[in-house]
């Protein structure tokens, strides 16, 4: 995976990261956006044991 290649999902910018399965650059705020969408640490499991949809329309390509 190139990250330099990708778009923050949030604002646009340059993605630096892959983190809470979202390329976001270095905003703290995106990376806040970002673990917000997943549910923080572990979220996409709890929304699994749960029966939720684990990605939502954001994740939608």
């Amino acid at each position: 995976m190139d990250i330099e290649k990708e778009k923050c999902q949030f604002c646009g910018r340059q993605a630096k990261h892959f983190l809470f399965a979202a390329f976001v650059c270095d905003s703290e705020d995106c990376i806040e956006k970002a673990r917000i969408e997943r549910g923080g640490p572990g979220g996409h499991m709890k929304n699994k044991m749960k029966g939720e949809i684990i990605f939502g329309e954001s994740d939608k390509k």
